[in-house]
């Protein structure tokens, strides 16, 4: 713990208390070990970073969309090996079958939505697109990437947030809310498919930017999907997830097992990434992790479940991205 707790205190020590920053947690058996929330969430409101602090989780998100994923396939909805074009029409274009478990792990082939926005003429950050707008540019695509491993790309996790909605019946956040988070208690924290909302202790996120006054420019980042990203939570809630996690960590026949489970590429080899998870191995101990980065939000929830603990840092500015390998350092040693 005090490797730990100091990383974060350099990590304070490193940025202005007047610009935007991070929230720090350390959860052990169950309990807050540690806490620091450092800047602000709102810089022209000068609101500082709190407990209750709305963050946007950018690809964190995905560990839940697995999780809703899984959910359904436990309830006999679908299966990890089906062919899941009947229902994604919008994969017609490339005349071949793709297994569910191909969209969970990444290793489908399909392009990412991103690189095909990128190359419009005109885009900008600012522009607004939602799940319906990039289904259809997947609807569009009709070659995967070559070969058969592990690609990431957000087009999978759109796709499987369509699933969960015609498999359920209800909007992806809504099936999330009532099925894996108010079980737990958590009413706030979830995805936002409406851009409209107003989202009490939502977050602003920022870019150093010296020819600017104040230093920094504000990121405009409108996106609206849901499944690759679109959640947004505060330490306060993401505590409540964590204990529950642990909890299914020691149960081997729990949902998080599920997503944890191996699936072996076309060559036999077995990824870290597993559903909406990584899971790798440092010092003979386990670490489960994602990370989520996007417009200015950085963050990372790890765990190191033989020691009963979980590391979140949520940022609103690169200056504050959270580094993997030494967090995990800091937290073994």
């Amino acid at each position: 713990m005090n490797q730990l707790r100091d990383y974060f205190l350099r990590r304070q020590a490193a940025l202005p208390a007047d610009g935007p920053g991070f929230s720090a947690l350390v959860v052990r058996d169950g309990e807050v070990a540690f806490e620091l929330h450092h800047g602000l969430a709102s810089l022209e409101l000068e609101v500082p970073l709190s407990a209750r602090s709305a963050y946007y989780l950018a690809s964190e998100s995905k560990q839940f969309t697995a999780a809703a994923v899984l959910a359904l396939v436990r309830a006999g909805k679908i299966g990890l090996d089906d062919d899941v074009c009947a229902l994604l029409p919008e994969l017609a274009g490339f005349e071949q079958p793709f297994a569910l478990r191909s969209l969970l792990n990444h290793s489908s082939g399909i392009p990412d939505y991103f690189q095909f926005l990128r190359c419009q003429p005109g885009w900008h950050e600012a522009d607004y697109f939602n799940n319906a707008d990039i289904l259809r540019v997947i609807a569009h695509m009709d070659t995967v990437d070559g070969g058969t491993g592990h690609r990431y790309s957000n087009s999978n996790y759109i796709l499987l947030a369509a699933l969960v909605e015609r498999l359920s019946g209800m909007p992806a956040a809504r099936y999330l809310r009532e099925t894996l988070l108010l079980p737990l208690g958590i009413t706030r924290m979830g995805f936002d498919d409406d851009r409209q909302n107003v989202l009490p202790h939502r977050v602003c996120s920022y870019e150093a930017d010296p020819q600017r006054p104040g230093g920094y420019r504000q990121h405009l980042g409108n996106a609206n999907t849901v499944g690759d990203g679109g959640m947004y939570a505060s330490t306060q809630e993401l505590v409540l997830w964590e204990r529950a996690w642990h909890r299914q960590w020691a149960d081997s026949d729990s949902l998080l097992h599920a997503m944890l489970q191996p699936s072996p590429l076309a060559d036999g080899t077995v990824p870290d990434y597993r559903f909406g998870l990584e899971w790798v191995r440092r010092q003979e101990h386990d670490v489960v992790f994602h990370g989520g980065c996007l417009w200015g939000f950085n963050t990372l929830v790890l765990r190191l479940p033989q020691l009963r603990m979980s590391v979140i840092q949520l940022a609103n500015s690169d200056r504050a991205q959270p580094e993997l390998e030494p967090l995990v350092a800091a937290a073994l040693a």
